[in-house]
């Protein structure tokens, strides 16, 4: 298919036979101490990791250039756009992407993206058949704000806009140009819109604290004056709630709670807004790349979030993807980055991992190496190589604290692309969009 997808099988090649054995975490000096709390000797006191430190990606080295300024492309308009394969990954907005890049054409066109735009595509690549790479049709503009050019590239972006492609072209040196159409976030009006009583507009909006005990009343009278706005509708307030974006947003957030989101001192915090809200999730659940692709090319967060609590209640255990083995429950599933549970990192051979953090896993064992600091992820762990129990297929990490008192001592780090969420027996999902 000529050097545009053997760049792509060189990735491949590099994750599954690359450096330190599947992306286990070169040396980096600075990635392995700990910044975020200097001890006196001797002192034992126990102190929590800074949840903050992964998003910095400080294994990518700490003298990046900083890309200033920011490129927003308009809704529904189309454009012309360099786009980056990536095998696996499929990036939502809001999503950091961490990069590290060796060929030589895949180099200079980003090189030319940083002196200009700063802003190219990425699309998910899979595998089908007899191994035929396809390019997925919907992806997300990436905007380059740190880098650094050396040997190697390396870079930092951010997720921004979804498009689709109209078409792609392969240049010469491999690199794919595609014109693509921005898709718009299409914001719904309550579906009582169109039936309240205009007169009672002022008692229609939410107080920001709802916990006291004013405003607890003041909820009771606005839920009052829904269900008398439901009453000139065909259909009955409990209809109207499931598509409520407001009403969404606190279920996302009561069901995402066991998280202990803002427990440290640069703690998590949700986003309130249902379009971000509806991103982070996507992010955030272990979702394989079909699922992802179809929350794409969702344009309302309305039917995102739907979708994504509909799996949120559903979820039974995360299972091994080769042979479905049980390896963890949804509920062991924890923050050690502020940006969520799960997040974005690459290795040395500069393949990218999407990466869930878990208190425990059943279903994985450690391969027999030492633990290793070199290219740690997450500075002051060391790291080994884990597989499933059943079927040996690498899952990721077991990452161990290199200091008594830092907590939490150990945790799993399971990559998405191994495990599949398992859903209540006889399900379909397709319905609540």
């Amino acid at each position: 298919m000529g050097t545009f997808w053997s760049n792509v099988r060189g990735q491949m090649a590099r994750f599954l036979h690359g450096n330190q054995n599947d992306g286990g975490p070169p040396s980096t000096s600075s990635s392995s101490s700990l910044t975020s709390v200097d001890l006196a000797q001797g002192d034992t006191l126990p102190f929590d990791f800074d949840t903050a430190l992964p998003m910095e990606h400080n294994y990518l080295g700490d003298n990046l250039e900083e890309v200033r300024g920011r490129n927003y492309l308009d809704d529904g308009s189309y454009q012309i756009l360099p786009l980056l394969p990536q095998p696996g990954l499929v990036l939502v907005p809001g999503q950091t992407l961490p990069l590290m890049v060796f060929y030589a054409p895949t180099m200079s066109m980003l090189r030319n993206i940083i002196s200009t735009s700063g802003t190219f595509g990425v699309v998910c690549v899979r595998y089908f058949e007899a191994s035929i790479p396809r390019m997925a049709h919907i992806g997300t503009t990436a905007e380059i704000y740190e880098y650094r050019d050396e040997e190697e590239l390396r870079i930092k972006a951010k997720g921004r806009q979804r498009f689709k492609i109209i078409n792609s072209m392969r240049q010469l040196d491999g690199n794919v140009n595609a014109t693509v159409k921005i898709l718009p976030e299409v914001i719904l009006p309550s579906s009582l819109h169109g039936s309240r009583l205009l007169s009672l507009d002022r008692y229609r909006s939410e107080p920001s604290d709802k916990g006291s005990p004013a405003n607890s009343l003041r909820l009771k009278k606005l839920e009052m004056i829904k269900h008398r706005d439901s009453m000139m509708t065909p259909w009955p307030y409990w209809v109207h709630k499931q598509y409520c974006s407001s009403r969404l947003v606190r279920r996302a957030q009561f069901h995402l709670s066991y998280l202990k989101l803002g427990s440290t001192s640069a703690g998590l915090q949700l986003p309130t807004d249902a379009t971000e809200l509806s991103f982070w999730v996507a992010q955030a659940l272990p979702l394989v790349d079909e699922q992802r692709l179809l929350l794409l090319k969702l344009n309302s967060p309305i039917q995102r979030l739907r979708w994504e609590l509909s799996v949120l209640e559903k979820c039974q255990m995360l299972c091994c993807r080769d042979c479905d083995a049980h390896v963890a429950d949804p509920r062991d599933t924890f923050s050690m980055s502020v940006e969520g549970p799960q997040g974005t990192y690459v290795n040395p051979g500069g393949f990218v991992h999407e990466t869930l953090t878990l208190h425990k896993a059943v279903g994985l064992r450690c391969v027999n190496e030492d633990p290793s600091t070199e290219y740690s992820w997450f500075p002051g762990y060391a790291w080994t190589i884990a597989e499933c129990r059943q079927c040996h297929k690498h899952m990721g990490w077991k990452f161990t604290a290199t200091h008594k008192a830092l907590k939490p001592q150990k945790f799993w780090g399971v990559c998405r692309r191994s495990i599949t969420n398992r859903l209540v027996a006889g399900d379909e999902m397709e319905h609540v969009i």
